[in-house]
Order: structure tokens, then sequence, then C-alpha cells
């Protein structure tokens, strides 16, 4: 079953075998390891790996045409059953699934496509507009249906083997019109999620995405100067203002409630240092777009309740609620995210203002960052995350800020070392198209868009006389990138969703969960923005996939279990949730 669990397998090795004519399909004996197949079918080598595909998709709709023997020259053959799990989709949903096991891949396949046909309730219209996955589990090999095509399908995941520029500039487009989409079209607010599955929102509007899409937007136009974007600006300006709690003397007063209740129209008394730190980057540059002194004064508002946020060490308390007992608390627990949010917020503000209030409360939270960085290394937690990326990279990012509006160049050299302390980390094996350019423990698209957004911003201000002009963080950005394209909805990997017009352009979350998170769309954006033009023309990164020889040559590494039981996650995924609550 293609439930998207991302399945980490020991390698096991490997099968040495000549292949021959197709039209021969002689099958010898392979050497056997530890008791795995004794023998595979030979193929041609004018059978590749998107002929194969092809092959199994035009068997699987014979056999949806009502044809059961429809003719099938598809290897191997083999001493042991192989299994083979079919799924249509449609809508979003499961259909049907059948699976099956035989020594004849034609015969399991064929067997499985009339089991995932025979569900109930299934008709003509839906089975001619679903989609087939195809897995030959015990080949680690899966394919997508796509217009009568097959396409490679790893972990879930329809791969990106190829990047170029063009691809990002369609990237930003796509990305735009999705945020416009998501935007409501009366309050100009912005949810955090949509469900690609089910079509569907949540049922709040939240400041912090709102300012977050704005910040995107802004960006897109000051590359793009695209007028549409304007009055979409405008009306979504107008819903972050209205969450901005004005109560002079009272809890909160020049926060930002963190979200709007659609169903009881009312406005969550939740303030935290996030949504202000966020929405004060947004409101700067609102005002450099219209000139309005209202977004800097809203900006100066908010900064100011930060200050009340932070201690007199430069630690910063995460939020300040209304509780059950409707009396006000505030969460002591230190965030790095929340951290290096409020450290950055008045570090930007400061440069705009020049009011020392806030480079001197700057000053105390990167002394105390700076501490942590000389005492533990770049590598950090908190008291919500075990040491992990994101946390790290917002140290960086808000150490950045701080140098930058503080002229502090130690400061700027110790963004810098941990800047290229992180890049060491980063997953660099052209093998492995899944994991290929991501950190061990960020599996997400807002996480690994979040990086992409941090090295676009030191690669942009690179300092004088770097060794290679910071040509490191282009790379790594560069291979980010390629990542997160296939994360992004697209009609490839569309085959989830109830509506891919709805869908495209949004990333989801992870190849196990498809929902589309705000943060997602705007760290990839941001990062697109800043570095399409400087990157170069052609192809960027290429990935080629292995010969269909040696694809199916791979055995017995225990592929998508048809009943998704007993599926191992490994550790890094199962850290996820923790380590990636970016916003």
């Amino acid at each position: 079953m293609v439930d998207c669990k991302d399945v980490e397998y020991r390698t096991a090795r490997a099968w040495l075998a000549t292949w021959l004519a197709i039209a021969a399909l002689l099958v010898v004996a392979c050497q056997p390891d530890s008791g795995e197949r004794d023998e595979v079918a030979e193929l041609g080598d004018e059978l590749d790996n998107a002929a194969f595909r092809d092959r199994v998709v035009a068997v699987v709709r014979g056999v949806a045409a009502g044809d059961p023997d429809v003719p099938c020259a598809l290897p191997p053959t083999a001493a042991r059953p192989l299994r083979v799990a079919v799924s249509l989709y449609h809508g979003g949903v499961v259909l049907g699934r059948g699976a099956a096991a035989d020594d004849e891949l034609c015969t399991s396949l064929k067997e499985a496509a009339g089991l995932a046909l025979a569900a109930p309730g299934l008709d003509r219209e839906r089975v001619e507009q679903g989609r087939f996955v195809v897995e030959l589990v015990d080949l680690e090999y899966a394919l997508v249906e796509l217009d009568g095509e097959g396409l490679e399908l790893v972990g879930g995941l329809v791969p990106a083997r190829v990047l170029d520029r063009d691809m990002v500039r369609r990237r930003i487009d796509e990305g735009t019109a999705y945020l416009l989409r998501v935007m409501d079209p009366a309050l100009g607010g912005v949810h955090k999620y949509y469900h690609a599955s089910t079509d569907s929102f949540d049922d709040r509007l939240h400041t912090i995405y709102t300012a977050s899409t704005l910040y995107t937007l802004l960006a897109v136009y000051a590359r793009d100067r695209d007028e549409r974007l304007r009055q979409p600006i405008e009306r979504a300006a107008g819903f972050l203002l209205s969450m901005q709690r004005v109560a002079p003397g009272q809890p909160g007063h020049g926060a930002f409630h963190y979200s709007l209740d659609l169903r009881r129209h009312e406005r969550e008394p939740r303030f935290v240092v996030g949504t202000a730190s966020k929405s004060i980057f947004t409101l700067i540059d609102l005002h450099a777009f219209t000139g309005d002194p209202a977004f800097l004064a809203a900006a100066r508002l908010a900064a100011d309740w930060l200050l009340t946020m932070q201690g007199e060490d430069g630690r910063v308390a995460s939020e300040l609620r209304l509780d059950a007992n409707a009396a006000w608390s505030v969460t002591e627990e230190e965030s790095l995210l929340y951290t290096g949010q409020v450290l950055s917020a008045l570090s930007r503000l400061y440069e705009v203002t020049d009011d020392p209030r806030y480079l001197d409360a700057a000053a105390r939270t990167a002394d105390r960052l700076a501490a942590r960085v000389e005492r533990e290394g770049c590598y950090l937690g908190d008291d919500y995350r075990r040491p992990n990326p994101i946390s790290s990279s917002w140290v960086v990012l808000s150490l950045f800020d701080f140098a930058r509006a503080g002229d502090d160049p130690a400061i700027r050299k110790t963004v810098y070392d941990c800047a290229d302390e992180l890049l060491e980390q980063q997953i660099d094996d052209p093998a492995d198209v899944y994991r290929h350019g991501r950190w061990q423990a960020s599996l997400s698209s807002s996480g690994n868009g979040w990086l992409a957004e941090v090295l676009s911003e030191l690669y942009l201000d690179c300092p004088r006389g770097d060794g290679d002009g910071c040509a490191r963080f282009r790379g790594a950005v560069t291979l980010l990138f390629r990542l997160l394209m296939q994360y992004t909805y697209s009609p490839a990997n569309s085959f989830m969703t109830r509506d891919p017009e709805m869908a495209e352009g949004g990333l989801f979350w992870n190849p196990q969960e498809r929902y589309v998170r705000t943060d997602s769309v705007c760290h990839a954006m941001n990062a697109y923005v800043f570095m399409v033009d400087r990157l170069a023309d052609g192809v960027l990164v290429e990935l080629p996939e292995p010969p269909l020889a040696e694809r199916l040559g791979l055995v017995a590494r225990s592929g998508w279990l048809v009943d998704g039981d007993g599926v191992d996650r490994g550790a890094e995924e199962e850290d996820e949730l923790a380590a990636e609550t970016v916003e």
C-alpha cells in the first residue's frame, strides 16, 4: 500500500547477471546472496526504466479495460514469488488495492491489478479518471501513472532528478498563485494548513502565516513589479494590523493575537513572541512598500511588547496567554526559534529606527546566544527540542542580523563559522535521490525551505575576502532547491490530492504528511526569489536514474509493506515533529 512512509533499509547487494535481448527473455541463474533471489529474468538494453514503467502501466490499464490476458512482456521471473501491490487513487483517496505474489512478474501484476479493481463501489468513470500506483515490493521499485505513462516513485516522492533555473522561475510563479488562492478573499488572512487530501483548510486565520505570506509576496513584488499583487498585499496588511492588541496598560499591549477563530469570530487570547517578531519583519517591509507610517508604528509597538518578554540576561519567554481561569500566564520555556526571531526583529527594527533601546535589547540576547555557541558549539537545542539544524540555523540568522545592525565583526565571524559547520551536516549522496541535499533531522519542506532561505541570506551578504565568494552556500542552496521540487505539488505527484489544481505550487509537509503548511511555501519561495537571478543557466543538478538492470537487481530489501504494518520509519523521522516547528 502506498502510505508514504519513509523506510530505512539495510543494503542488500548485489546481483551479477548478463542482460540479453528482451525478445529472448532467457532465465539464468544468479549468484545467490544469503538465500535471497536465485534467478532474475534478463532484460535487453533497449528496455530502460521509462519503457519498463510504461509497459507496467499498459498491463494494468489492459486489465482495467477488461482484458485479463493483455499481452505482458515483463521480466523478471524468479525462484521465489515476487510481491506486487497495485493501488488505484482518485480524488486523493485509495479506491482499491490489491497484492499478489508469483514467480512471474506478469502474473503477479495482473492478479494484483484485478484485486484492486474488484474493490466495491468502483465504476468505469472513476477507474478511467484515477491513477494507478504499482510497487514491486521485493525489488523496492515503484511507479505512479500519469497520462498513460509511468513515473518513478521513491519513498512516496516523484523524484526531481534534474534542476535548472527555469524550474525555479516556474516555482516562483506557481507558489505565488498558490499563496493568492489560499488567502481569505474577504478578510485577507491566511490559514496555517491546506489539507490537500480533502481540499479543506483549518478553521482559523493565523497572524504569523499571514505575515509570512505578505513577506513573500512583497519579495516577489520587489523582483517582478507585478501590480496584480498590490491589492492582495493591501488586503492582507489590513488583516495583520487588525490582529494587533492595542490596550494601553493591559497585558499583551502591542502583541499580535495568534489566530482568528472563524467559527466564533474571536481573536485567540494568546500572544507568541515569534508571531510578533515575524510580524515586525513584514511591517518593516510594508512601511518601505507603502510609505505609510502606521506600519512602522505598529512594528515599534510590537517591539516594545517584546522587550517586556525579555529578561535582563537576554533570555526570551515564549508566550503570554489567557489561561482557563481567565488569568494571564507567561510560558517561560525557551525556544531558540522564538529567541532567534526576537533577536532578528529587534536588530532589523533598529536598522530602520536608530532607536538604541532595540539594539541594547538585541545585544543582551546576542551575547547570550554567542556565549552558548562558545560553550556548546553551533549545533544547538532548547527547552523544546534536542539539537537540530533548524534551531541552529535560527541562531545563525539572528546573530547575522545583529552583526549587521551593530556592525560587530566578531559576531559576524561566529555566524559564518557556524554556517560552515552546518553545511558539513548536509547529506551529499547523489545516489540517494530521496535524501540528497537535506539534513539528517530535517525531513519537512518547511525545515528545508528555511535552511535554503537562511543560506541564501548569507550568500547575498558574503563577507569580503571570503575564500570562494560563498559559493559553498549557493551550492548547498541549489541542492536544497532540487529537494524542494519533489515536495511541491504538481501534476506528476498530485494523485494524493482531491483538487490537483488547488494544490499546485504548494509544498506538502513530508512524504508521510501531505498537507501544505503555509510557511513551507513561504520559506521555499523566499529562497527562490533571493537566488533565482544568481543561478547559472543550464542544468544545475542532475542525478541520473540507475539503469533498469541495476535497479531490478536490488533484491529483498522489504520495500513498502502492503499493509503498512511494521514499517520502521527511522529515528530521524521520529524526531521530526519536535525538531521542526519552524513557526
